[in-house]
């Protein structure tokens, strides 16, 4: 019988890929909205938010917009899925 507060091996295996998975979908997150801003920031469309909003609150805006990996979607019109990461 296991003493309380013991992990057995499986728990902690699980565990350690939970946090790898997590660590992987922040890491996934942040580079998905960097490279939108990014091209948000070089589209014809940051001219026009600019124009609107002012450079400012149109920065504060592009700031706001974030990028998120959601597995499990369906293939985008290039065939690309989130099943290939």
């Amino acid at each position: 019988m296991r003493q309380g507060g013991v992990m057995g091996k499986g728990k902690r295996i699980r565990a350690k890929h939970a946090e790898q998975s997590a660590e992987f979908q922040r890491h996934a997150d942040d580079l998905l909205t960097r490279s939108f801003q990014k091209e948000l920031r070089n589209s014809e469309l940051w001219p026009m938010m600019v124009a609107e909003f002012g450079e400012e609150k149109a920065g504060q805006l592009l700031r706001e917009c974030k990028g998120e990996l959601r597995p499990g979607l369906p293939c985008d019109e290039t065939g690309d899925c989130s099943a290939d990461l």
